[in-house]
């Protein structure tokens, strides 16, 4: 997710007859945040702020995400984006695989709605500085860390969860073989 000083405006409920004024200062200065969430199991999710996006900081990420739990595989969900690695790729950790999502369905992936949340929490508010910003998204994500049941909400009861069970009950069944 990409994160700035260009402040995020949205429509907000006033009295009839009021307009309400929203505060802006607009600066092009950005960052951006790297975020998973772990479907199923104990749903911790994993975060890095980094200072742009490229194969580097991408590959640093996914080093992160492995080493949370070496001895387990972990299943990433990548969009198409130049700046993600590809399955199999040099440098990656042996305990992460890639999948990648089809092109132009943000809605398919469960950190999609996180990045929503967090920035209804950041409209219509100026930040002094990137720094500011960072310590108010710090701020919203911890519960996100802090209690799983947040991710489980997230992620909700479709689709992906459903994938994920029968994957893990399909590999629990063949190592029993």
């Amino acid at each position: 997710m990409r994160y700035g000083l260009l402040p995020v405006t949205r429509r907000v409920w006033s009295l009839r007859g009021t307009r309400p004024v929203c505060p802006v200062n607009p600066r092009y200065e950005w960052a951006y945040l790297y975020g998973a969430a772990e479907v199923g199991g104990e749903a911790r999710v994993e975060f890095l702020y980094t200072s742009t996006v490229d194969l580097e900081f991408s590959g640093l990420f996914l080093q992160q995400v492995g080493a949370r739990e070496p001895g387990a595989t972990h299943v990433v969900l990548w969009d198409g984006a130049g700046f993600h690695p590809q399955d199999g790729a040099a440098g990656l950790p042996e305990n992460v695989r890639l999948l990648p999502l089809p092109s132009y369905s943000p809605e398919l992936n469960p950190i999609e709605g996180l990045w929503d949340q967090l920035t209804d929490h950041l409209c219509n508010k100026v930040f002094a500085s990137l720094r500011a910003l960072e310590e108010a998204i710090t701020e919203f994500l911890q519960p996100f860390w802090e209690n799983p049941e947040r991710i489980r909400d997230l992620i909700g009861q479709g689709w992906l969860l459903a994938r994920a069970q029968a994957f893990f009950r399909q590999l629990s069944t063949s190592m029993a073989v």
